[in-house]
């Protein structure tokens, strides 16, 4: 069996990403391998850009057993984060081969649909906003573009790859004025966007607008990376982009993988394990950076459809079938709540969702020292049997399904 090593950050914290996952039981704790961190999003927070690091590190992470050896594991910077790759190959030469395809892939990715820099189709789409100028895409930027605007529509504008100019503003800790708000909400609109998908021409109208995949763009990385070691020959791998994480193939010890879901409280520990067979797991989570005004809580998570950060959530973990794809509905599922979102949900076979609930004032269920309250915890049913709340002790508490949950409100009706 194979076990999880220190993590090593870039600030050198070797032990406190393990440090809630040495606090499992021991079953749980042998077989988390991955922590899924949060990252800045479109419209949310998630993982900080990481301090400067070598270009590439190279490092066991694994202790192996008998008869399997540990795992090859590189990281390089990549799209504002980390991209590390995890490959299980007995020909270590191949391995680190597929490796660099797969990184070229990422880095591939990130120059197309980068909102910024200068050699990308989006960026340019960006700067030429409000003119009459159109941008020809390559076929990857088009196939995000159109998934998010297909997304948007299905999640009545929930996810708005147009939002980034009034998300920015809410990121300073503080309400921005009405007359500021109404500026920028100008701005944002996804039915604004001119798309001809046949032509993959796209144009923006109004000056100011500006498209930003955020976490799709990722979630498309760890897709194309992992379409790269596979074209390879690898038969069994992780590859995590910033915290998106999809696992290619079985694992060489244990059947199916184990993922740790990152705890809202403190980013880099884990408050619980979920299992997969295969597919695509990530997080988008406040982390601590929920604020107050006016005697309200805010979150940074913006709610498009209302102009305004989403209340009720700290933290949402999407298992789905790619990486594209969990990131993509990331957002909606966020400022949905899991009620909208449970409902919203079976619309996506092959979809499962965990939303942590925002405790607000109660001190007891915020305290960080503590294991995670599963009463604010909401799953999707098909992770009854598949996640497990990391405790010290044994509890027979579980979250609670959307099934009940949606039964409750139910009852809850006049």
């Amino acid at each position: 069996m194979l076990s999880q090593l220190p993590n090593r950050s870039a600030d050198g914290d070797a032990d406190r990403p393990a440090r809630r996952a040495a606090s499992a039981p021991r079953p749980a704790r042998m077989l988390i391998f991955f922590s899924c961190m949060a990252m800045l999003a479109v419209a949310g927070c998630r993982q900080p850009r990481m301090a400067p690091v070598p270009a590439a590190i190279e490092y066991p992470r694994y202790v192996s057993s008998d008869t399997i050896p540990p795992p090859i594991v590189r990281a390089w910077p990549a799209m504002g984060a980390m991209l590390e790759i995890s490959v299980w190959d007995a020909d270590s030469a191949r391995a680190r081969a597929a490796m660099e395809a797969a990184r070229a892939a990422v880095l591939r990715v990130d120059s197309l649909m980068s909102p910024e820099s200068a050699p990308g189709e989006v960026a340019a789409a960006n700067r030429r906003a409000g003119t009459d100028s159109a941008t020809t895409l390559s076929p990857w930027t088009a196939e995000v573009l159109d998934s998010a605007l297909a997304i948007a529509a299905a999640s009545g504008g929930a996810v708005d790859v147009t939002a980034a100019p009034l998300a920015g503003a809410w990121r300073a800790g503080a309400v921005p004025p009405q007359q500021v708000r109404d500026s920028l909400a100008a701005r944002v609109g996804w039915r604004m966007v001119r798309f001809d998908r046949v032509a993959r021409r796209v144009s923006l109208p109004q000056r100011g607008m500006r498209l930003d995949f955020g976490e799709m763009a990722r979630g498309f990385a760890v897709d194309r990376g992992v379409a790269a070691l596979r074209a390879a020959g690898i038969g069994s791998a992780v590859l995590d982009v910033g915290g998106t994480f999809r696992v290619l193939g079985p694992t060489p010890v244990t059947p199916g993988w184990t993922m740790g879901l990152t705890d809202p409280r403190g980013p880099g520990e884990v408050f619980a394990a979920v299992h997969i067979d295969s597919g695509a797991v990530a997080t988008m989570g406040d982390y601590g950076q929920m604020f107050e005004a006016g005697g309200e809580r805010w979150s940074r998570v913006l709610d498009p459809r209302r102009g305004v950060p989403a209340r009720g959530v700290v933290s949402v973990s999407v298992l789905a079938p790619s990486g594209m794809l969990a990131d993509a509905l990331l957002g909606a599922f966020f400022v949905m709540g899991p009620e909208e979102g449970c409902r919203w949900a079976a619309r996506y076979p092959g979809v499962d969702v965990v939303w942590v609930r925002d405790a607000g004032h109660d001190e007891e269920k915020e305290d960080d020292d503590e294991a995670m309250d599963p009463d604010l915890v909401v799953i999707t049913d098909a992770l009854k049997d598949r996640l497990e709340i990391l405790t010290e002790e044994p509890t027979d508490e579980r979250p609670t399904t959307c099934s009940q949950l949606l039964a409750h409100a139910k009852s809850s009706v006049p």
